[in-house]
């Protein structure tokens, strides 16, 4: 956008211009302006500012080449004054009324002018469209383009003509960084050497926000910046003094804050060292304080580069030989807190240490041998814990795990199997303390898996006890899953071949007492057997069947004719004629049943 500029007598002129052009029917077009009659310098910036060249005062050094110069050909005359919110210190810094080309580059200005102590300035500008801009070094004001950009390319236009300009302009405060830099002795930093460059903190340290140049003098001042929080680099290409940030920091996420306020100057001096600051960080300590244990140092970051040194300290006095990085503690240490210092050293760098927080004071290690689980693995039995030989004075303590569970309440040297703990395997902890020894605690193997005790009730008989009757074997509840076996026993004899759970009574057990032994049987659990009590005396029956057509058994001899209800005895006449349909015992047992004796 073009802004026709007002000269001094437009007010009285504009008349006889409308009119002039309306008779000629001519449009006006604006011309472009003309140069200085010598071409500025090119600015040089040395690449160690490569960083933040952009943000350099070049624009006030391509000003300061030509102010006072006349253009050639037409000029206008740009007058005004230069003010700023609040008083604007005029007396430090320098400020420029500077033209420009349209679509040029802040080095390369058209015509410029310095602003006097009163704020007054007289710029002789090249007739045509130029863009105006107040550009300043060292002051707590903001660079102004034109009346509304924000920089050269966004500035608008202004058309100049011979008839000139009366712009006044009203500059915006910003913080200002101040202070001196201090170098060493017969080093030169004249010729723009060392540079200043101010980072927000939020930032990375990557985009500077403003940047100036340390005069010869060694004083600095950069303006044109938003109040806020800011890391300051210094950078040096001048030998014999070595870059660092604000203030004796290596890095940008190091350096100490500055705040800087509007319209106030922050002092931010300092003193640069003939070597560069290493990058270091603060040691830390690993492993277990403990003697006969290694301590490792974790030495954090430093410059890349750096040859990194150790020395281990216990109580503030070096070990002997305790120069690794890792460190085998001695008994000599016992009781003692322990440090490490770590020292980098890099050519064209100071060497720097760092230290680390100190431990806590070592312990000497226990005596602690692996214990030993005595006594039964069988629920209900009591184990008791073999400790071995601790260091003298150890307090110990006990801890009871059943298949690696610990066991509520199990913390004595004795520990009874409860049921739960069937088919499983016991451990036991034994832990160790003693004032200035280190805590230690030792398991013992597992033992067997625990045997559990099978349910086993006392068996019962039931039935006859005569002579070819059946007894049955009562065993009783068992555990769920027992299997059960019988053997079968007269007088406590075992009955061959008697594995069932009954038995049938034979002649050959007459006069016997029988018993059964039952055994249980079941996976992770003791075999256990009970044997029930004896019976009554096994006995003939008075009667029974014949044992063939013509004979009885011989323990009932006395053959009966249910018929006649007539018994025969042996001997008698018609005994062996006789086919007994019953057989007994006795002639009592026959009268008793109703028979009567055959007279022959």
């Amino acid at each position: 956008m073009v802004f026709p500029a007002l000269s001094r007598s437009a007010r009285s002129a504009a008349a006889a211009i409308a009119a002039a052009l309306f008779a000629s029917m001519l449009v006006a077009v604006a011309t472009p302006a003309v140069a200085v009659t010598s071409t500025p310098t090119a600015i040089s910036v040395d690449p160690g500012f490569a960083g933040f060249a952009d943000r350099l005062p070049i624009a006030v050094a391509a000003a300061a080449e030509i102010a006072g110069q006349t253009p050639e050909g037409e000029v206008a005359r740009v007058s005004g004054v230069i003010t700023a919110d609040g008083a604007l210190e005029l007396g430090q810094g320098r400020s420029f009324v500077v033209a420009y080309a349209p679509a040029t580059d802040v080095s390369s200005p058209l015509a410029a002018a310095a602003v006097s102590a009163d704020g007054t300035y007289d710029l002789d500008a090249p007739v045509g469209d130029v863009v105006l801009a107040v550009v300043s070094e060292g002051r707590s004001v903001f660079d102004q383009w034109g009346r509304l950009g924000v920089d050269l390319s966004t500035a608008e236009t202004t058309s100049l003509t011979a008839e000139g300009l009366v712009y006044d302009v009203q500059l915006q405060r910003s913080a200002l960084a101040t202070g001196t830099v201090t170098v060493p002795a017969k080093v030169v930093i004249a010729g723009q050497k060392i540079a200043v460059a101010l980072y927000p903190v939020e930032g990375t340290g990557e985009i500077a926000t403003a940047a100036g140049f340390v005069s010869d003098a060694g004083t600095f001042a950069v303006g044109g910046i938003p109040e806020g929080d800011y890391r300051v680099d210094f950078v040096s290409v001048a030998p014999g003094a070595a870059s660092e940030w604000w203030n004796d920091a290596p890095t940008f996420a190091k350096g100490t804050t500055a705040t800087l306020t509007t319209g106030t100057a922050t002092d931010v001096s300092v003193v640069l060292d003939a070597l560069r600051i290493l990058d270091t960080s603060v040691p830390t300590i690993t492993g277990t304080t403990t003697v006969g244990q290694t301590l490792k140092a974790a030495p954090g970051v430093w410059t890349s580069g750096a040859t990194l040194t150790y020395q281990w300290y216990a109580n503030g006095s070096a070990i002997a030989k305790a120069t690794k990085s890792s460190l085998l503690l001695p008994a000599t240490v016992a009781g003692k807190k322990i440090t490490v210092r770590v020292t980098g050293k890099k050519t064209a760098y100071a060497p720097k240490t760092q230290t680390s927080a100190a431990t806590a004071a070592l312990l000497r290690p226990l005596a602690a041998p692996v214990p030993a689980i005595t006594g039964t693995t069988t629920v209900g039995q009591t184990l008791k814990v073999k400790t071995g030989t601790w260091t003298a004075g150890t307090r110990l303590s006990y801890q009871w795990y059943i298949d690696g569970v610990a066991v509520a309440k199990a913390t004595g040297a004795a520990f009874k199997i409860p049921t739960s703990a069937t088919r499983k395997t016991i451990t036991v902890v034994v832990k160790g303390t003693k004032a200035g020894y280190a805590t230690a605690s030792k398991r013992s193997k597992a033992t067997a898996a625990v045997k559990g005790i099978l349910s086993a009730p006392v068996p019962s008989i039931a039935g006859s006890t005569l002579v070819g009757s059946r007894l049955t074997a009562r065993p009783g509840t068992w555990t769920a899953g027992t299997t059960l076996k019988y053997q079968w026993y007269a007088n406590g004899k075992a009955i061959s071949r008697a594995t069932g759970s009954s038995l049938v009574l034979t002649a050959g057990m007459v006069k016997a007492r029988i018993t059964v032994k039952v055994t249980g049987s079941k996976s992770g659990y003791i075999t256990a057997a009970r044997t029930s009590g004896k019976t009554g005396v096994v006995s003939y029956p008075s009667r029974t069947k014949p044992t063939s057509t013509w004979n009885c058994p011989s323990w009932a001899p006395i053959k009966g004719n249910a018929s006649s209800m007539i018994y025969h005895v042996p001997g008698g006449r018609s005994y062996k004629a006789t086919k007994p349909e019953e057989c007994f015992s006795s002639e009592g047992a026959a009268v008793k049943a109703g028979y009567r004796k055959a007279k022959r």
